[in-house]
C-alpha cells in the first residue's frame, strides 16, 4: 500500500476499534490539539473528535499505565503531585490520581475518576477540553483541497456540546459530546468541574462522545452494556475457531493476539457484509489484495472469513472500462472508501480498482476456501466471478498479449505502481532508475499461475471440463516462460519485473519468494532462490528484507526499499516449506519471531526497519507502521501452519501433516477444534530431539489425518 506522506510517529498510539469506529490517543490517554501522529476519533473515514485532553489543576501528570489490551477498552492510570509544605518547613508531594476507562462502540463511552490521596481537602479545577476538525481520513494524511464544506454554530446546552459540518457532499457531519454530571462550566470548546474532594475521596465523571453522519441513528447504551456486548462477541470469536496452546509463552501471545486482533479489525459494510479492514489507521477500510491474502493466512483458523472476504469482494467485481477508477470486467477491486472525498468525486476510491494482483489472489483464495471447506455450492455460487476474473487475466490484465499480467497506472489519481510493493520508488532498476510501464511483476506472474493451476480441480468438480484442461494447459506454459523470462543466471535469481521495454529488473528484493509460495519457480532452481533468500544481502536477523542490503537503492527506512513485512516474510517461509527447504523456512520464521518479542502487545507491525540483527540489538520500528494490520496478525497463524505443515483436502475428507518440524525453541503445541470441511480436529506437535511428532487426540466427523515425515 502506498503510504501517506505525513512524517509523524504512532509507535506510542494507543488504539482501540469496533466496527468501522476507532479511537487513537497517546498515552496519557489524550488527543493534544493540533496532533502530528493523526490521533482522533473516527467513523466511517472522518475523523470526528480532533482534541480531547484533560487537564488538572494546569498540572503534568505523571503516566503510571496505559493499556488498550482488550481492543476496545482503554485503561490509563494517571498521578497529579501536588507539591506541599510540611509543619518544619519542608516540601514534599500528595498525590491526586487520574483513573481513565475507555471503551468503543458507535460511540466513545468513558469513564473518569479522581481520587484526592492528600491529607488534607482540596478544591480543584478539572477539565476537558475538546474539539472537532471532521477530515476526512486523506485529509489527515496529506491530502490537499482546494476547497471544503461548512463548519456549523456549535450548539452547547447544560450538559451536551454539539459540534457539526456539512461536507461538499450535502451530508451533515456532528460529534455529540454528553457529560454527567453537568459542568460548572461548558462552552464549545471546553467543559470545567469545580471538584470538592476530602482526604480518601474520589468522584467519577461520564463522558459520552457520539459521532453521526446524516440521518445516521445511534440507540443509547450505558457504557457496561456496550462493554458485556463487546466481551460477549469477542468470547464467541475466539470459539468459532482453531485455539492454540504452546510451551513457549511469546508464540501464544503471538497467537492469542492475532486472534483477539482479527475481531478488532472485521467490520460491516452498508449492505451487512463483513469485511476485514486492512488496518489502522491509514488502511481502515474493504481492501482487496489485502483481505484475500489475510484470508488465506486464517484458513485453518476460521475458513468462514475466506468465504466472507471473496462474496465481499464479487460484490464489487468490475464491470466496466472506466479510467478514473481504473476498473475494468471482471477486475477485483483495491481499495474502497466511503468518506467525503470519495463521495464528492476528488479521490477514486469508490472503489478504486488500482491492483494487479487482487484478481488472481481472489482466484488463488477461491480454490483454497474449496480445499478447506469443500463447500461445492459456495464455488457454483461464486463460479461466474471466477469465470470473469479469469476473463480480466487473459484480457485487459494482459493488453499487450505477451502473456504476462501487466498494470501501467490510467488514473491520475491513481497508485503508480500496482503489486503489493505500491510506494512510488518501489519498482526499481538497480541504478536507481523508476521502472516504466506496463510493468509485469515477478510475484504477479505466480499468483496467475497459482490461480489456474488450483482451479483445474474446482473446475472438474463443477464438471468443467474444457475449462480445466485450458486452464491446466495455460499454467503449465507460464510457467516454462516464467522461468526463462525472469530467470537471470548471473545473479542465480529471479528479476524483480519485466518493465514497458521487457526489460528484466534486475533488483535483487523479496518478490521472487512469493514465486516460491506459489510454486511456479522450477524446482531445478529453487534451491538457489532459496539460498539467495538466506543470505545476508536479504535476510537481515530480523527477517527477510524487501530489498537486498548491497543494492544501491537500499534504505532499511524506506517502505518497500529495504523494510522488513512480517507477511511477506511468512509467505516466503510458506513457499520453502513447499518445496522441501524446511530448515530454511523454520529459520525465517525464526528470525521473525525475535522480532516480534520486542513489539507491544505480542502485535506485530504492518513493517519495521531492515537494520541488521548485527548492527541493531532489538528491531526498529518504523515510525508510521500501522498496528493492528491485517496480514501482520494473520502471520503467526501461517507460521504455525508451516511448521506443522498442515494442508487440507476437504473434498476427500483428509488432512494432510507433511514433515512437521517444530523450531528448537518449541517443544509442545496444542490445536483444538480445527475445521476442515465438516469435520473437526484436534492435534498435539511435540518435539523430542529435532524430531517432531504428531499425535491426533479427537477428531468429530469424517475426516483422515494422513502424516507424512
Amino acid at each position: 500500500m502506498a503510504k501517506p506522506p505525513l512524517a509523524v510517529d504512532i509507535r506510542e498510539v494507543q488504539v482501540i476499534k469496533d466496527d468501522r469506529t476507532f479511537f487513537l490517543s497517546n498515552r496519557f490517554g489524550d488527543v493534544p490539539e493540533h496532533n502530528q501522529a493523526a490521533l482522533g476519533l473516527y467513523h466511517r473515514d472522518t475523523r470526528f473528535l480532533s482534541q480531547l485532553e484533560v487537564r488538572l489543576e494546569e498540572e503534568r501528570p505523571i503516566l503510571l499505565h496505559s493499556s488498550t489490551e482488550q481492543n476496545y477498552t482503554q485503561i490509563v492510570e494517571l498521578a497529579f503531585p501536588i507539591p506541599v509544605m510540611d509543619p518544619s518547613g519542608l516540601e514534599r508531594r500528595e498525590n491526586l490520581s487520574l483513573h481513565r476507562y475507555r471503551v468503543l462502540s458507535d460511540s466513545l463511552f468513558e469513564r473518569i475518576r479522581i481520587r484526592n490521596f492528600g491529607k488534607n481537602h482540596r478544591t480543584v479545577a478539572f477539565a476537558i477540553d475538546f474539539d472537532a476538525d471532521f477530515l476526512d481520513l486523506f485529509e489527515v494524511r496529506g491530502f490537499e483541497r482546494e476547497r471544503r464544506g461548512q463548519v456549523q454554530t456549535p450548539e452547547v446546552t447544560r450538559n451536551q456540546v454539539r459540534l457539526g459540518y456539512l461536507g461538499l457532499d450535502g451530508d451533515l457531519r456532528q460529534t455529540t459530546l454528553r457529560f454527567s454530571p453537568a459542568p460548572t462550566d461548558l462552552t464549545e470548546r471546553r467543559a470545567t468541574f469545580r471538584l470538592d474532594l476530602e482526604p480518601g475521596q474520589e468522584t467519577e465523571i461520564a463522558l459520552e462522545v457520539v459521532p453521526t453522519l446524516g440521518g445516521e441513528e445511534v440507540g443509547r447504551r450505558s457504557l457496561r452494556e456496550t462493554e458485556d456486548r463487546l466481551a460477549r462477541e469477542y468470547t464467541a470469536w475466539r470459539k468459532r475457531g482453531t485455539r492454540f496452546k504452546t510451551s513457549n509463552p511469546q508464540l501464544s501471545r503471538f497467537l492469542d493476539r492475532a486472534i483477539l486482533d482479527l475481531r478488532m479489525l472485521t467490520s460491516t459494510d452498508d449492505d451487512g457484509r463483513s469485511y476485514i479492514d486492512a488496518g489502522i489507521p491509514w488502511f481502515s477500510a474493504l481492501f482487496g489484495r489485502d483481505s484475500l491474502i489475510t484470508a488465506y493466512q486464517t484458513l485453518t483458523v476460521n475458513p468462514q472469513i475466506a468465504w466472507s472476504v471473496l462474496r465481499g469482494l464479487a460484490a464489487h467485481q468490475g464491470s466496466k472500462e472506466d479510467e478514473w477508477t481504473e476498473e475494468e470486467p471482471g477486475k477485483i477491486l483495491h481499495e474502497m472508501r466511503v468518506g467525503e472525498l470519495a463521495r464528492t468525486g476528488e479521490i477514486p476510491h469508490t472503489p478504486y480498482y488500482g491492483t494487479v494482483d487482487a484478481t488472481p489472489l481472489w482466484l488463488s483464495l477461491l480454490a483454497a476456501a474449496y480445499r478447506w471447506t469443500g463447500d461445492l455450492d459456495a464455488v457454483r455460487e461464486l463460479w461466474p466471478n471466477a469465470l470473469a476474473a479469469l476473463a480480466w487475466i487473459d484480457d485487459h490484465g494482459d493488453a499487450d498479449g505477451d502473456g504476462y499480467v501487466e498494470y501501467r497506472k490510467r488514473s491520475p489519481r491513481g497508485l503508480d505502481n500496482q503489486g503489493w510493493k505500491d510506494s512510488h520508488d518501489a519498482i526499481v532498476h538497480p541504478d536507481g532508475t523508476l521502472a516504466t510501464g506496463p510493468i509485469a511483476l515477478v510475484e504477479v506472474q505466480g499468483y496467475v499461475y497459482q490461480a489456474k493451476r488450483r482451479l483445474v480441480r474446482v473446475a472438474r468438480a463443477l464438471g468443467e471440463e474444457d475449462v480445466a484442461s485450458r486452464l491446466e494447459k495455460e499454467a503449465e506454459e507460464l510457467r516454462t516462460r516464467f522461468n526463462q523470462d525472469f530467470w537471470m543466471e548471473d545473479e542465480a535469481y529471479f528479476a524483480l519485473a519485466l518493465d514497458g521495454d521487457k526489460r528484466p529488473v534486475r533488483t535483487i528484493t523479496s518478490n521472487p519468494g512469493h514465486a516460491m509460495w506459489s510454486q511456479i519457480v522450477d524446482p531445478a532452481l529453487a534451491g538457489r532462490v532459496a539460498k539467495r533468500l538466506m543470505g545476508s544481502g536479504l535476510s537481515s536477523g530480523w527477517g527477510i528484507r524487501t530489498l537486498a542490503r548491497k543494492q544501491n537503492v537500499y534504505d532499511p527506512i524506506g517502505y518497500h526499499t529495504g523494510s522488513v513485512w512480517p507477511h511477506d516474510n511468512a509467505l516466503i517461509a510458506h513457499g520453502l516449506k513447499r518445496y522441501g527447504f524446511d530448515q530454511e523456512a523454520v529459520a525465517v520464521l525464526d528470525q521473525l519471531a525475535a522480532a516480534g518479542a520486542h513489539f507491544p502487545y505480542a502485535r506485530f507491525p504492518e513493517l519495521f526497519c531492515g537494520f541488521s540483527s548485527d548492527e541493531v540489538p532489538v528491531p526498529v520500528q518504523y515510525p508510521v507502521a500501522c498496528r493492528p494490520q491485517a496480514w501482520s496478525s494473520g502471520a503467526p497463524l501461517l507460521m504455525v501452519r508451516s511448521y506443522g505443515g498442515l494442508t487440507a483436502d476437504a473434498p476427500n475428507h483428509r488432512l494432510y501433516i507433511v514433515r512437521p518440524r517444530l523450531p528448537r525453541w518449541l517443544e509442545r503445541v496444542e490445536v483444538t477444534g480445527m475445521r476442515v470441511g465438516q469435520a473437526r480436529v484436534d492435534l498435539v506437535f511435540t518435539s523430542h530431539g529435532g524430531v517432531t511428532a504428531v499425535q491426533v487426540p479427537r477428531k468429530e466427523g469424517d475426516l483422515d489425518v494422513l502424516i507424512r515425515q
